[in-house]
């Protein structure tokens, strides 16, 4: 007479798996490496903790698989000038970091300088994914005779990553609000700044109210 064969766990549902993963990417853009925990996150999912060690040995290789579910690179489409591709990148760009996701992003920057964790090729990853996006961008308009040869790439994509970064960092939760509705009022000034130094000719910046418009983003708090 055969034993019987023992019987089979419940299969893992993949819809809890994603809703883990939301609330990992949730709990560490609220709380960052620091507060990061398995219960934190078990609590925000709505599970119970023993979910999350069925499928995560760790907390580290749980944000790890949480980033890669949710990272996606900032598209620069092609829109046939340098102009209008920075805006619409840069737009893009405000987009991301007043989402969860791409504040995670920017919390996993700071945190693999300061704290032993194991998910730094992430963030080269996300790097990455941000700058082939901007260098094609840049190729183009090269080619387009937009963007002199010989100019620094590096310190122009820097230059405007950081100063949407920047102006993100300025503004209170009211003001976050109000940019998500507003996002190319609010990149506008920023863009032009950035393209002063490539601008070929000594045009003045264009009226208010038009694409290029000077206006500045509403202040962030004082």
């Amino acid at each position: 007479m055969t034993s019987p064969k023992p019987a089979r766990g419940r299969p893992r549902d993949p819809a809890v798996e994603k809703r883990i993963l939301a609330a990992a990417m949730d709990t560490y853009a609220r709380t960052g490496w620091a507060a990061f925990t398995m219960d934190a996150v078990a609590q925000r999912a709505g599970v119970g903790k023993s979910a999350l060690y069925l499928r995560w040995p760790s907390k580290e290789k749980l944000l790890v698989d949480a980033l890669e579910e949710h990272s996606a690179p900032v598209l620069a489409p092609d829109t046939g000038a340098l102009e209008t591709d920075v805006l619409a990148l840069a737009t893009g760009l405000l987009r991301y970091f007043l989402d969860p996701t791409g504040w995670v992003a920017v919390r996993v920057a700071v945190d693999s300088a300061v704290e032993t964790v194991e998910f730094g090729h992430v963030r080269e990853r996300i790097v990455r994914m941000h700058n082939q996006a901007a260098a094609e961008m840049v190729r183009r308009a090269v080619r387009r005779g937009e963007f002199p040869v010989g100019e620094p790439v590096e310190p122009f994509i820097q230059a405007l990553y950081g100063a949407v970064l920047m102006h993100v960092l300025t503004l209170d939760p009211d003001g976050r609000e109000q940019a998500r509705d507003r996002l190319e009022e609010h990149v506008t000034p920023l863009v032009d700044f950035v393209l002063s130094r490539i601008r070929r000719d000594d045009r003045p910046a264009r009226a208010s109210g038009s694409r290029g418009s000077t206006r500045r983003p509403p202040a962030g708090p004082r």
